[in-house]
């Protein structure tokens, strides 16, 4: 068994409970996932079965779409709503327009200091570990880009807004600076990942749905081929270099790219491979 599955993750679970549910339930070892999630976060959880897991860093490479609560007034140790409050501001106002013009200021390429609690490692150790023990930390911030903000509500206090970004972008820490920018705290409230790697929650199954499949002999419904996930040019070679290829030899085939593509032989996804010259081809990661 090869493919995707699009997840929806409840709050509660870890993106590592998530990988063993799936585990058991399709009873294959292989399984891992392609962009974690907090426990406290919902969404689309891109979960790679069988040999796909070998494109797990891949697929994280590709742009998140968020649906994030931005709540003004109050900062936390955590910079979400499950942490303790750090500081809470008295009084402030803060107006659509003024928000919408911040919000534009976090617009493209910049960088973001990741949050103290957070899997971020330092000299061997995750960030989280470092804050538990009340240890500061002089924590590198990281190159992101923020592709889109929209402003979909606003009371003057909570906002919902919907983010697309770039991998490693933390939506905790995004409310927390644009709370800053307005002169005031800001940490997130309830978040959800609304798409991953163009996988849309709209789409997305429930555990219970998978083993609902599973157990009827349905699981094809929901498991999606790799190559509809990470999109490449394909290859397709003659039958007669099939145990060449599938040993890992080069084989005569020609294609017009100098990136990695699919090679496909006896109607069969191999694996993704490499030009050796303009008349040759080999397998760099075989899926077979």
């Amino acid at each position: 068994m090869i493919g995707i599955l699009n997840i929806l993750k409840p709050t509660g679970m870890t993106s590592h409970d998530v990988v063993n549910f799936v585990r058991r339930t399709l009873n294959i070892k292989k399984v891992g996932h392609a962009g974690t999630l907090d426990p406290n976060v919902a969404g689309v959880l891109i979960i790679c079965v069988g040999k796909a897991t070998k494109l797990s860093e891949y697929i994280m490479e590709g742009d998140k779409e968020y649906v994030c609560e931005l709540i003004l007034g109050k900062s936390t140790d955590t910079q979400d709503s499950y942490g303790n409050i750090t500081n809470e501001a008295s009084e402030f106002n803060v107006t659509v327009n003024r928000l919408k013009d911040v919000l534009n200021e976090f617009t493209g390429e910049q960088l973001q200091i990741p949050p103290a609690y957070s899997a971020v490692k330092f000299k061997g150790k995750k960030l989280y570990e470092y804050a538990r023990e009340n240890i500061v930390v002089d924590k590198k911030a990281r190159k992101i880009n923020i592709k889109e903000i929209k402003l979909l509500k606003f009371d003057g206090e909570r906002a919902l807004l919907k983010v697309v970004c770039s991998k490693g972008t933390y939506m905790r820490t995004l409310c927390h600076d644009i709370g800053m920018t307005l002169g005031t705290y800001g940490h997130m409230g309830i978040l959800v990942r609304t798409q991953s790697k163009g996988l849309h929650i709209n789409n997305s199954v429930t555990l219970n749905t998978l083993q609902f499949l599973y157990d009827n002999n349905r699981i094809r419904e929901c498991l999606i081929p790799v190559e509809d996930v990470y999109k490449l040019e394909k290859i397709y070679i003659d039958e007669k270099h099939y145990k060449r290829l599938i040993s890992g030899n080069s084989v005569y085939g020609k294609i017009n790219t100098d990136k990695d593509f699919y090679v496909y032989c006896r109607d069969t996804l191999i694996g993704i491979g490499k030009k050796v010259d303009e008349n040759t081809i080999k397998i760099s990661k075989m899926l077979l």
